[in-house]
């Protein structure tokens, strides 16, 4: 079994301690999303073959990392950086302090055990299609030996992402579009080396 922590909501930086508890305890709680039951998980290197830890910021679970290992279960951190202005990410670390966590996770742990998300790709006056080449590349060589991996994707638009896009754009004062596929073959083109 692996265990997504969490791609829903990011646990390292704000349930840390959370999560180190249910790992020390073998177990958790969670509820099955299909028919609303309770079922327990086990979280224990016999039952876990690895775990995926999905953030923004690593920061905060950093010192949390050794004992991860420490009790046997292997992990990948699957880190989003992305440097967006801040009216499109308010609570996100700044890049370089994100950098700056993903180099010391790949220090202590390896480059192998890191991977470099640079999403949700977003089109908008903020974030033109240079700003995107520019910053993917700058990011890429400031990342360079500590990891050897790089995710893209472009937003996808539920009726929640459109009505914060919207609220952030007239709040200010930015455009944005949904660009055609052509427009995102393109741009991921021009990301790869």
């Amino acid at each position: 079994m692996i265990i997504s922590a969490s791609y829903k909501t990011d646990i390292p930086t704000f349930y840390g301690e959370w999560f180190m508890n249910r790992l020390r305890a073998g177990f958790c709680k969670m509820v099955n999303p299909y028919n609303r039951r309770v079922i327990r998980v086990p979280l224990t290197p016999e039952t876990v073959d690895g775990i995926v830890f999905w953030t923004k910021n690593i920061g905060p679970f950093l010192p949390h990392l050794a004992e991860v290992k420490r009790r046997g279960f292997p992990f990948i951190l699957q880190h989003t950086i992305n440097a967006y202005p801040r009216v499109l990410e308010q609570a996100v670390v700044n890049a370089p302090r994100a950098v700056e966590h993903l180099r010391q996770v790949a220090d202590s742990f390896g480059p192998r055990g890191c991977v470099w998300r640079y999403d949700t790709i977003i089109n908008s006056s903020l974030t033109p299609r240079e700003f995107h080449i520019e910053t993917f590349s700058r990011l890429a060589k400031s990342l360079e030996g500590a990891t050897d991996e790089a995710v893209i994707s472009f937003a996808h638009l539920y009726r929640k992402t459109l009505r914060n896009m919207q609220q952030a754009a007239t709040e200010h004062a930015f455009t944005w579009s949904d660009p055609p596929d052509e427009w995102k073959r393109t741009l991921a083109t021009e990301l790869a080396p």
